[in-house]
């Protein structure tokens, strides 16, 4: 657990002074921030800020849709950050943080390390003190690092489905394939959680909370703007995803296309000469050319080629070759 109380311009990291006695104090905002947070460790912050029961045991479980739920005296607001995961582009995780926000503080739960939270602290650090001295700004801090977090992982996703694509053209094999899977699938995982939160910041911007005050609701709509761009971006990139998929379909069929008629050209060569050679050794008294003749093993051979090159020429004419 770490603790950063915001006094004016003072920025105080794990104050001394206990839980009980940091609440409530005026002109101070609290940022508490739990890694790995268990039912004994939420116990005494639940007692000390009286949160809601419902909202602890949301907080203690994981992959919770995103949402905004208000119970007295707080909000309780679940959102997910983005980042990549190696270095394949595809492989994207999707950190969840459970906000509690209420006057005078904000209390994040994660399962693990959240990097976008360092980035917010980075922010908070650099912020005027007469704005990371109200629990809106620190609020929208946390957020507006959450959403930002979603540019580079698309970016990187965009880069990925050009190369992608690339590839198509120059020569796709069965990996193409496996990729262009694994980069739908991960937008369909961001897709899961950003539309909930554009819904849920666009729901917090209608509802007249005295928690967030007037001045700080532009701050509040700039991240449904970057939300709205990021959604947008989403299916942009599913569509080209789904239209690269059809470019490598249709890619696989015409060469199928091809090697079925290159092997009816082939087999339909091999079956005039089946039929030429099956007929010419038919045990008949009589045969043409006769079996006695000294040429006539040389003439059926040359019936056959000349069976073979018009058929060629037949096939050429019709631009089957």
């Amino acid at each position: 657990m770490q603790i950063l109380a915001f006094r004016g311009s003072e920025i105080i990291t794990d104050p001394p002074e206990p839980l009980d006695s940091l609440r409530g104090r005026e002109g101070q905002v609290l940022w508490i921030d739990l890694s790995h947070p268990t039912l004994e460790m939420m116990a005494p912050i639940a007692s000390a800020f009286a949160l809601h029961p419902l909202a602890v045991e949301d907080a203690l479980k994981r992959r919770q849709r995103p949402k905004a739920e208000e119970y007295e005296g707080f909000l309780f607001i679940t959102t997910h950050a983005a980042r990549l995961r190696g270095a394949a582009g595809h492989d994207v995780c999707l950190d969840e943080i459970d906000i509690f926000f209420g006057e005078g503080f904000v209390i994040t739960a994660h399962s693990g390390a959240a990097p976008v939270l360092d980035e917010v602290r980075r922010r908070l650090a650099q912020a005027a003190p007469e704005l990371r001295g109200t629990e809106g700004y620190v609020l929208y801090a946390i957020l507006d690092a959450v959403v930002d977090s979603y540019f580079p992982v698309l970016d990187t996703l965009d880069d990925y489905v050009e190369r992608l694509e690339d590839t198509l053209f120059k020569g796709p094999k069965q990996k193409t394939m496996d990729h262009l899977f694994a980069a739908k699938r991960a937008l369909l995982h961001l897709r899961r959680v950003a539309a909930p939160q554009r819904d849920m910041m666009n729901l917090m911007l209608r509802h007249d909370s005295r928690l967030i005050g007037a001045p700080l609701r532009a701050y509040f709509r700039d991240i449904y703007d970057h939300l709205l761009r990021i959604t947008e971006q989403i299916d942009t990139h599913r569509d080209l995803l789904a239209g690269a998929l059809d470019i490598y379909l249709s890619i696989v069929s015409n060469r199928l296309n091809e090697v079925v008629k290159v092997l009816t050209v082939i087999t339909a060569i091999f079956a005039s000469l089946a039929v030429i050679s099956g007929i010419y050794g038919m045990n008949f008294e009589r045969a043409y050319p006769p079996f006695a003749w000294r040429y006539g093993f040389i003439a059926a051979l040359g019936l056959m080629a000349a069976s073979v090159v018009t058929m060629l020429a037949v096939f050429r004419r019709l631009r089957w070759l």
